[in-house]
């Protein structure tokens, strides 16, 4: 795209002013010295017939709000345009975007990648995790219609956001705000990222913090043993075995709905006996005080001849491997079917919620051709599913006010749309750093709020340090396992029974801390959370940890790695450190003093998938 150079000088000083406003407080930023003059900005693309205008809000130190703005006399479709800065390219080593993962959370320099998605927070740091910027973006598509993108050009990061160039809204507007997020501080990267998230998604976390429940996890899920074609019956004569774990809720997986018959996506056809499997089922968890939550997506298409043929042509697409018409949302008839599938199926057997799956089914494949219009209240089927979910919550909260109605925030992670691969559970614990990356981008961007919902499924000829490891790929997170009880070797139980009574002993450290993940670009080999009370530290890599000079709380440093080996290194010649030690299965295995005499820097054997605790010093308060 060519550079625009006619925009009114009155626009450009506005524009010159302002970001230099934003990276260069009085005549220079403190962090970087870097100063922002007319070369260093482009606004590529017309904006016509649109003008445009800006202004900045001052949030805090080197942490700044833009505001760009079009309007103009009459409806006009949104032009195409981009917005780009630069910066310089020796402040930053790594490039960390919200929404890619499995290897792709990171971009090491010199090489980059287009960092592009709905939702998008892009970080440069440097190699010891600090931020240099941080910046998203926000409007009243919700970033839809925005696309993020980093380039490299000589000494130079150029920084930039696209506007209206992928599947850009069909209907006319006259004025249209963008509201950027700048942040320049030097600050751990982790607190900037969570800054703009929260900055992002404000009203969504004060809606969350009304509606968080901290009473339901850890979560036991069907998900592995009904995959193992384990009858739901069968389960449910389990129930009073899963009393030793602690469990509070129960997700019952998507397979339920064949195994037991309930044909509740077509003409609400029940077979009784699978009926009544539910309804005992139902009664036994209630007799043991666990919520139950249902994992519930095929409704949101129609396979059935009959309804095939109700709703014809009102699809949006042939899915077909499962050789079925995904229904198109765009039509009222269609929501109102949906929306009274769930509520006939609640009524029937209700339950303390529902997790939604397969959303992403009702976007079509592009291109996309509109063809006649057959009473379409939406043409855009974003808008049309928000919607469809709107509707959903009003029905089902009138049924029951409490239900809970799948995650309040999405998960980071690629647009599935796209159709890259998702993991909605793990067995083996060579996926366990893919898994951890992805927790922890759900920490950064939503907190204790975190939508992570990664299944731990345990084989029973797992090795019951293996299952401790896997379990802490996900400790930082919401925890979710999936095992058949009858098949698990003692030790494999123990294991398990151990680490949730850690997570929830732990929970309010793990999870409402502060959260510090270190190294990015090796996929987070540390994770440290703390608070006055306890400081823990997650290792799954080789790393040389930091010994305080006094430990004023207790210390837990879990070795999740294969090899034994941890360093420690201190910074005071002679420290003395007091510590217990414990095995994979949270059994005491050492009492000791460590002396560290004239070494900066000393080696602990510590059992792989145990921890070392550091005991507070006894004069520490003195």
């Amino acid at each position: 795209m060519k550079t625009t150079k006619n925009i009114s000088v009155r626009v450009l000083g506005i524009f010159i002013a302002i970001i230099s406003l934003c990276v260069h407080s009085a005549s220079s930023i403190a962090q970087s010295n870097f100063q922002i003059d007319a070369e260093k900005i482009e606004l590529i693309g017309g904006t016509r017939p649109f003008k445009s205008d800006l202004e900045i809000e001052r949030l805090s130190v080197d942490r700044y709000q833009v505001f760009f703005r079009l309007h103009a006399s009459a409806p006009s479709i949104p032009p195409e345009f981009a917005l780009t800065f630069r910066f310089p390219k020796d402040k930053v080593n790594q490039l960390w975007n919200s929404q890619t993962w499995s290897n792709r959370s990171f971009f090491s320099l010199p090489s980059y990648d287009r960092a592009a998605a709905d939702f998008s927070i892009v970080s440069g740091l440097t190699l010891n995790d600090q931020n240099q910027i941080t910046f998203t973006s926000d409007d009243r598509f919700d970033s839809r219609y925005i696309s993020t993108f980093v380039q490299e050009k000589n000494d130079t990061l150029i920084f930039g956001l696209g506007f209206f160039a992928d599947n850009p809204p069909i209907s006319q507007m006259q004025e249209y705000e963008v509201r950027i997020l700048v942040d320049l501080r030097n600050i751990p990267f982790a607190e900037a990222v969570s800054d703009a998230s929260k900055w992002r998604l404000n009203d969504l976390f004060q809606q969350a913090a009304i509606k968080k429940q901290n009473d339901d996890y850890p979560v036991y899920s069907t998900w592995y043993p009904m995959h193992r074609n384990i009858p739901l019956e069968n389960i449910a004569r389990e129930l009073d075995s899963l009393k030793t774990f602690g469990f509070k809720s129960i997700l019952v997986d998507d397979g339920w709905r064949s195994l037991v018959k309930m044909k509740v996506d077509t003409m609400y056809d029940y077979d009784e006996n699978s009926l009544q499997t539910m309804h005992l089922f139902n009664e036994k968890r209630k007799e043991m005080g666990l919520k139950l939550y249902l994992w519930y997506s095929l409704p949101f298409m129609g396979g059935n001849p009959v309804i095939t043929k109700k709703f014809a042509p009102r699809y949006i697409r042939y899915k077909a491997p499962m050789q079925i018409h995904v229904l198109d949302p765009r039509y009222p008839e269609v929501r109102n079917h949906l929306v009274s599938t769930y509520a006939n199926f609640y009524e029937s057997w209700p339950s303390d919620g529902f997790w939604f799956d397969f959303l992403n089914e009702f976007y079509p494949n592009a291109p996309t051709i509109i063809c006649d219009d057959l009473g379409r209240d939406f043409i855009d089927t974003q808008l049309a599913v928000d919607q469809l979910m709107e509707g959903m919550n009003q029905r089902l909260q009138k049924i029951n006010p409490g239900i809970f109605m799948g995650q309040e925030f999405a998960s980071a992670g690629p647009d599935q749309a796209a159709g890259q691969s998702f993991l909605a559970g793990f067995v083996g614990i060579n996926s366990a750093a893919v898994v951890r990356e992805k927790m922890v981008n759900n920490r950064l961007l939503y907190g204790q709020h975190t939508p992570f919902m990664e299944i731990m499924g345990v084989h029973p000829r797992d090795k019951s340090e293996e299952v401790a490891r896997k379990l802490q790929a996900i400790l930082f997170g919401n925890p979710h396992l999936s095992f058949f009880t009858t098949t698990l070797p003692e030790d494999t139980k123990e294991t398990i029974r151990f680490w949730l009574d850690y997570w929830k002993e732990n929970r309010k450290i793990l999870m409402e801390s502060e959260f510090e993940p270190m190294q990015v670009a090796n996929l987070y080999p540390i994770i440290k959370v703390a608070n006055e009370a306890k400081i823990i530290y997650g290792l799954y890599a080789d790393y040389n940890l930091s010994l305080p000079l006094v430990v004023k709380q207790p210390i837990d440093v879990i070795n999740a790695k294969e090899s034994l080996l941890i360093s420690f290194v201190v910074n005071h010649d002679g420290s003395g450190y007091d510590y217990e030690m414990y095995n994979h299965m949270g059994q005491l295995v050492a009492q000791d003093h460590l002396k560290t005499k004239r070494k900066n820097t000393v080696e602990v054997e510590v059992p792989s998938g145990g921890f070392i605790r550091f005991l507070p010093d006894a004069t520490a308060g003195r």
